[in-house]
């Protein structure tokens, strides 16, 4: 009896284990991805509070220094003048394809940010955040439950806006 029972508790160990290394297995690759610096942490809050004053001020310049150079905006939109910066491009479509993309920068800014796992470049190891918190979820993006994201990246000892368009592509 005491062999039987034994082996019940070996086949229980078993099961836990095998479910343990399942979680890990699945959590383990979220939070190396999610890792992020001290010099990140510290530079977000000033940066975002800064992002958001200039989105709302329409402040071309001010927000040009603030995104990256190599911008995305449009799944078929790029450096159509060759110059090797897309931002001079975002700005003119933001307000010449009647989207309301302006309008629709504000309202997922106002929704706050969360560290981005769901939307990194392939491989990359930089921190990232991303707003509207909706769209750090697979389930969402699959069900495409909003319409615009926004997704950041600490680049060179500073954050920059890498990207903000309609969901998803």
């Amino acid at each position: 009896m005491k062999r039987g029972i034994h082996m019940i508790s070996s086949g229980a160990k078993m099961k836990i284990s095998k479910v343990l290394l399942l979680v890990l297995a699945l959590i383990v690759p979220q939070l190396s991805m999610a890792q992020t610096t001290p010099a990140a942490q510290r530079a977000w809050k000033p940066f975002f509070a800064a992002f958001r004053a200039a989105v709302k001020k329409r402040d071309r310049d001010a927000l040009s220094k603030m995104m990256a150079r190599d911008f995305y905006y449009l799944s078929s939109g790029g450096d159509e003048n060759g110059n090797g910066d897309t931002r001079d491009e975002t700005f003119a479509y933001w307000e010449t394809a009647g989207n309301g993309a302006w309008e629709a920068l504000d309202k997922v800014l106002a929704q706050g940010t969360v560290v981005n796992t769901a939307m990194r470049e392939f491989r990359s190891r930089r921190p990232s955040r991303i707003a509207p918190p909706i769209a750090n979820s697979p389930r969402a993006i699959k069900a495409r439950s909003f319409k615009w994201y926004a997704i950041f990246e600490f680049r060179d000892g500073r954050w920059y806006c890498i990207g903000f368009t309609e969901c998803c592509d």
